[in-house]
């Protein structure tokens, strides 16, 4: 089994989304669309004893932390990327008694955490322009014949954050 790109949650339970078609070892159903592995054979998740729980998609950090707190019983999905070789974490499979109680919390925060985000980009942008800045003043103190405006054309370009570019991290 190739290595998981995000390791499994606290349970251990882990589920498959197979990339080839495959059969129930115990009851023979299939093609299935998400697969436990007990004893190296495929278990659909009504034999593993985990139909009961709703898969939860990735992509909503605090829903998805909630809901794994709200729920007692939890299992994280993978599905292997053939081009990188390893599993990735598609989702979560919860209790829906437990989603429904972290869409509650979540609902009743959202206004809190979207002032939150907007308070946290001014302040990324405010530290963009300082990095910028910091960065033309260094490169026209390593390099004294670069002209003024070059120099702050080059450190605009170069400390775009989210470009790609390697380089640009806390550090």
């Amino acid at each position: 089994m190739a290595p998981l790109a995000t390791p499994p949650h606290r349970t251990g339970l882990l589920v498959i989304q197979p990339v080839k078609r495959r059969q129930c070892a115990e009851c023979h159903l299939g093609p299935l669309r998400m697969l436990v592995l007990e004893d190296g054979s495929p278990r659909c998740l009504d034999c593993a004893d985990l139909g009961h729980l709703v898969f939860l998609p990735r992509g909503d950090t605090a829903l998805t932390r909630r809901s794994l707190e709200e729920s007692a019983l939890s299992a994280v999905v993978v599905r292997f990327n053939r081009r990188k070789s390893r599993y990735e974490r598609q989702g979560v499979l919860v209790e829906e008694a437990g989603l429904a109680r972290a869409e509650e919390r979540c609902l009743a925060d959202a206004e809190a955490r979207r002032r939150r985000r907007m308070r946290d980009a001014r302040r990324r942008a405010q530290e963009d322009v300082r990095f910028a800045e910091a960065f033309g003043a260094e490169i026209r103190r390593l390099f004294p014949g670069c002209p003024a405006d070059r120099a702050r054309d080059i450190a605009g370009h170069a400390s775009v954050r989210g470009s790609g570019r390697v380089g640009r991290s806390a550090a």
